[in-house]
């Protein structure tokens, strides 16, 4: 009686059991703009159900995704536009390639990182880009580069945008 009790709460545990792990910024961005992934995800028959975010994952999947977004604007011009060293982002501002002003690429960053801190973004692409980059990342470091007049010598001036992430999300944090 003991071992069929025994075995019965083994099989509910076993089969009972299931996990989701969010791993893409979509993902991501579903929870983001309030979408229960606890609800969306859990199967039916699940007794214990979990929903897991892999943080690194998801960070590599927002940079390909930024990285490809902005070398599509730059017609692969150059090596990379954006990429990571663990949570801190680094993105090349775009004037280093196109004809607009280097401080206006920054302010947006900004304005964008400042609107997801308070929530107040209405757009959803929007929320999930700069709810990303706050909740997932330490720092913004935006790489403007500049060229002397033949193009021969480039400087890398760095504008370092704090999140606050872990000030705000403390154990939280991924």
């Amino acid at each position: 009686m003991i071992r069929s009790a025994i075995l019965v709460a083994l099989a509910v545990t076993l089969t009972g059991c299931s996990e989701h792990v969010v791993d893409t910024v979509p993902e991501w961005c579903e929870q983001i703009v309030g979408i229960d992934l606890q609800r969306k995800y859990e199967p039916f028959w699940a007794v214990l159900f979990s929903v897991r975010f892999d943080g690194d994952a998801i960070r590599d999947d927002y940079i390909k995704a930024l990285n490809d977004s902005y070398m599509e604007k730059v017609q692969s011009r150059a090596p990379r536009m954006a990429w990571r060293d663990e949570a801190e982002l680094h993105v090349v501002n775009l004037s280093s390639l196109l004809v607009i002003e280097p401080e206006e690429f920054i302010s947006e960053w900004r304005k964008g990182i400042e609107t997801a801190k308070r929530n107040e973004h209405e757009n959803g692409a929007d929320a999930c880009l700069y709810g990303t980059l706050i909740s997932l990342f330490d720092n913004l470091n935006i790489r403007s580069m500049k060229s002397d007049a033949l193009g021969t010598n480039w400087t890398d001036d760095i504008t370092v945008v704090p999140t606050e992430r872990k000030n705000r999300l403390g154990d939280k944090a991924l």
